[in-house]
């Protein structure tokens, strides 16, 4: 591993919560909206335990066919794109944690579902939070070594279905210790789901993936 963060807390942006609620980013919370946000955000700072990990991985890409990590292909012309001449890849993967989860599901059960909605949205911020965090020291480690890094691209984006995400876990578990837990249904979808693996490309200075 390149990176590990157990309990790591990211700063979440008030107008990043907004986009997810979906209210306009300078629209003031009215008062009991602004009481359901500032739970959210209480209880997430109280019990939510987020982490995100990412490990170096051998890769290389064409344009027009998909990208070859740790020996196992993903996706397809556009992540081959993305990725072209690039030597190597950094997967990455952020969770909220399932604390957020379960308590979402409680607030649902007890018919809270104002509480429910605004903890699923802010956790969804914090997974957000943790990617743009992990990008940033990829970049600084990137730098130290001559090399430069491309932007994060995740199962389910296009061209990239989601059914690779399991296949993408197995590269960044194999041989090493997961800082929460993580595994997929068979749909592809993460468990928690407030989780999200992605990938990056590394290359030369100079050279970098577009």
């Amino acid at each position: 591993m390149i990176l590990v963060e157990r309990d790591f807390r990211p700063e979440v942006e008030e107008q990043d919560f907004k986009r997810f609620l979906r209210l306009p980013p300078l629209r003031e919370f009215p008062g009991p909206v602004a009481e359901n946000a500032d739970w959210a955000r209480s209880w997430y700072a109280a019990h939510g335990r987020p982490w995100m990990c990412a490990a170096f991985l051998p890769a290389s890409a064409e344009p027009g066919a998909g990208v070859m990590i740790a020996g196992r292909p993903f996706g397809g012309a556009e992540l081959g794109r993305r990725f072209a001449g690039m030597t190597g890849a950094a997967v990455v993967a952020a969770s909220a944690g399932p604390e957020a989860e379960a308590e979402a599901a409680a607030r649902w059960a007890a018919s809270e579902p104002d509480l429910y909605y605004f903890l699923e949205c802010f956790a969804s911020a914090v997974v957000e939070a943790l990617l743009a965090e992990a990008r940033r020291r990829l970049v600084d480690w990137g730098q130290a070594r001559g090399l430069e890094i491309s932007a994060h691209y995740c199962p389910g984006y296009p061209d990239w279905t989601v059914g690779d995400a399991p296949r993408l876990l197995e590269v960044l578990a194999a041989g090493r210790e997961m800082p929460g837990p993580l595994d997929t249904l068979s749909s592809g979808m993460l468990r928690p789901k407030k989780s999200q693996l992605a990938a990056v490309g590394f290359a030369a200075a100079g050279a970098a993936p577009r």
